[in-house]
């Protein structure tokens, strides 16, 4: 009994030297300078293949704090008779929004 408890007193203390032989992170003093830092830009650009720009507002500038709701144009959406009834063609419990 006695080497089982100390064989587990062992096996416990090896658990812990790791953190008694730990050093401490020692943090510098003073002010960090943010222009030391080497930052990489990607430069990456993404064809959409259309022109953005089209189906922006007239003056938009992304940068502005403030944007009008009123420069932006809604569309709305009008009802469109096909001529035929489209619930005959889909099944039974047809939900579009279910995942």
């Amino acid at each position: 009994m006695k080497y089982q408890k100390y064989l587990v007193l062992t096996f416990v203390a090896a658990l812990f030297l790791p953190m008694l032989s730990a050093k401490s992170a020692e943090m510098t003093k003073g002010e960090f300078n943010i222009d030391s830092v080497d930052y990489i830009e990607l430069d990456q650009q993404t064809e959409l293949g259309f022109e953005t720009s089209d189906y922006l507002p007239e003056g938009f500038d992304p940068y502005q704090e403030d944007v009008s709701i009123k420069s932006l144009n809604f569309i709305e959406e009008d009802a469109i008779d096909l001529g035929f009834e489209t619930k005959n063609y889909l099944p039974e419990d047809f939900n579009p929004y279910k995942e």
